[in-house]
């Protein structure tokens, strides 16, 4: 339905997964933001082959229309940035007027989890190092 936020699974390169965002628009067809740009393109294309799940299923009307009016007039801006305004970041904004990314979320989480896990290795082998000596 127009204005819902689809969420497609792809794969980078084949092997690294993540999840792609766009928001329907009237005629079928979906807003995205990607490297090229913030632009529309067919369902088919979006989706390339694999099932999409809507995000916001429970979206009332107006946040129907407010979420395209806001796809909409963006449309041909090319300020795509992985990190700070990536495909996520556009459809939450679309969608409430905020832009976040969990996707992005996620990855930092994991990165300082696996910075925590190298200090506490580096840590026991300097101790190990320090008894031997």
């Amino acid at each position: 339905m127009y204005g819902d936020e689809h969420v497609v699974d792809r794969r980078l390169l084949k092997v690294v997964p993540y999840r792609h965002h766009g928001i329907e628009l009237p005629d079928g067809t979906m807003c995205e933001n990607s490297p090229p740009g913030i632009r529309i393109t067919p369902y088919a294309d979006f989706a390339r082959g694999h099932p999409t799940r809507v995000v916001n299923p429970d979206a009332t009307t107006a946040d129907r229309v407010l979420a395209v009016q806001r796809a909409l007039s963006r449309v041909g801006e090319h300020r795509y940035s992985l990190t700070g305004n990536n495909c996520e970041h556009f459809t939450t904004w679309c969608a409430t007027g905020i832009a976040v990314s969990q996707q992005v979320i996620e990855w930092i989480r994991a990165f300082f989890q696996i910075m925590r896990s190298a200090v506490v290795v580096v840590a026991a082998v300097s101790l190990v190092n320090a008894f031997a000596e």
